[in-house]
C-alpha cells in the first residue's frame, strides 16, 4: 500500500505553462471605463459651462441694453419734468403780472400796494377804496410776516374800533381773532380808534388817533375764478339782494357782516345789471350823511355818475340816504330810517 501511495505521489512538471490572471484583467478594464466616464462627464461639464457662459453673456448683454434704454427714458422724463416745472414757474410769473396791477405786490392770492403818501386813517382808506381795494386785513401769521417784509415805516392797516369802543373789527366786517399787539396795547390813549403797525422787528400793532398821519397799505383780493358765494350773483363783482327790509344803517351793517358793503354803482353796465336782479325799491351805498348835499358812496368815492329821478334829490325831511326805484331804475333820496330791501356788493 505504501508503495502504491508512493507511486501515486504528485510530481510537479518542470516545463509547466503559466496560467492567465483574470482578476487583474478585470481591474484594468474597470479603470479604463472609469477614465472614459470621467472624461465624458468632464466634457459634459465643459460643454455646460461654455453654454452657461455663452447664455450669461447674452443675458448680460440684454440687461445692459435694457438698462441703457431705461437710462435714456429716465433722462427724457427728467428733461420733460424740468421743462414742465419751468413752464409752471413762467406761468405763475405771468399770472402774478396779470393778476396784480403794476406797482402792486402779490402774496397768497391777494395784491398789496404801499403808497409813498402819508395821511389820516380815513384818507388812507379812501385812497385804497378809490383803487378798488381796502386797507389791509391780516388774517394769517404768513400775512403778518409778509407785512414785516415790505413795510419800513409806521403804516395804517384796516383795523379799528370806531363803531364800538373796545370791539375791534377789520374793514371787511370780520372781528379780530389773530392779534399782534405791541406791549401794553391797545391802550386807547386819547380816543385811539385806528391801528397802525410799528417799525419794530415784529411789526407789532399800536392803536392811534385816526387823524394822525401815517403811510398805509392797501389790499385787493381779485376774484380770479369769477365765483361768488351761494345766493350771490356775479357781474365783475358779487351781488346779493336781501330777503328782508331794514333801515339804511341796518342794511349796511348786514352787508359789512358779510364781508361786503352796500352796492356802489360806477358804470351804466352795472346800473343795467342791477335792474335785472331786483324788482323792488332797494337801498344802495350812496348818502350825504357827512355833509348835506355832498353825496358820497360808502367806499368814500364822490358821486360822478348820476341817475337821479326827476326833481331828485330834494332832501325832503332829512333825506340823507338813497334808494333805487325799480320801474325806471332811478334814484331817490329818502330818510335813512325808512325800510327797504338792499343790495350788497362784494368786490
Amino acid at each position: 500500500m505504501e508503495e502504491m501511495y508512493a507511486s501515486l505521489k504528485y510530481v510537479k512538471p518542470d516545463n509547466s505553462t503559466p496560467s492567465t490572471n483574470h482578476t487583474g484583467q478585470r481591474n484594468s478594464e474597470t479603470r479604463f471605463y472609469l477614465v472614459v466616464i470621467l472624461s465624458l462627464a468632464l466634457l459634459a461639464g465643459v460643454i455646460t459651462v461654455v453654454f452657461f457662459c455663452s447664455d450669461s453673456a447674452e443675458h448680460l448683454s440684454a440687461i445692459t441694453n435694457q438698462l441703457s434704454s431705461m437710462t435714456e427714458e429716465r433722462d427724457l422724463l427728467q428733461a420733460k419734468l424740468t421743462e414742465a416745472k419751468e413752464l409752471e414757474r413762467l406761468q405763475s410769473f405771468l399770472n402774478q403780472n396779470e393778476i396784480c396791477p403794476v406797482g402792486w405786490s402779490s402774496f397768497s392770492h391777494s395784491c398789496y400796494h404801499l403808497p409813498e403818501s402819508f395821511g389820516s386813517w380815513d384818507a388812507a382808506r379812501k385812497d385804497c377804496r378809490d383803487r378798488g381795494a381796502d386797507l389791509m386785513v391780516i388774517d394769517s401769521p404768513e400775512e403778518q410776516t409778509f407785512l414785516s417784509m415790505i413795510t419800513t415805516k409806521e403804516t395804517w392797516i384796516g383795523l379799528n374800533d370806531k363803531e364800538q369802543e373796545g370791539t375791534w373789527k377789520w374793514v371787511d366786517g370780520t372781528p379780530l381773532t389773530l392779534m399782534y399787539w405791541g406791549i401794553s396795547q391797545p391802550n386807547n390813549g386819547g380816543e385811539q380808534d385806528c391801528v397802525y403797525v410799528t417799525t419794530d422787528e415784529g411789526r407789532f400793532w399800536n392803536d392811534h388817533e385816526c387823524l394822525y398821519s401815517h403811510q398805509w397799505i392797501c389790499e385787493n383780493t381779485p376774484n380770479h375764478n369769477k365765483t361768488c358765494p351761494v345766493g350771490w350773483r356775479f357781474s365783475h363783482s358779487c351781488y346779493l339782494v336781501s330777503k328782508s327790509s331794514a333801515s339804511w344803517d341796518e342794511a349796511r351793517k348786514d352787508c359789512r357782516d358779510r364781508g361786503a358793503d352796500l352796492v356802489v354803482i360806477n358804470s351804466p353796465e352795472e346800473k343795467n345789471f342791477l335792474s335785472t336782479i331786483t324788482t323792488e325799491g332797494v337801498w344802495i351805498g350812496l348818502n350825504d350823511k357827512e355833509e348835506e348835499g355832498t353825496w358820497k358812496w360808502v367806499d368814500g368815492t364822490p358821486l360822478t355818475l348820476m341817475y337821479w329821478a326827476t326833481e331828485q334829490p330834494n332832501n325832503g325831511g332829512e333825506e340823507d340816504c338813497v334808494s333805487v326805484r325799480s320801474e325806471k331804475n332811478t334814484w331817490f333820496d329818502r330818510p335813512c330810517s325808512y325800510s327797504y330791501h338792499w343790495i350788497c356788493e362784494k368786490v
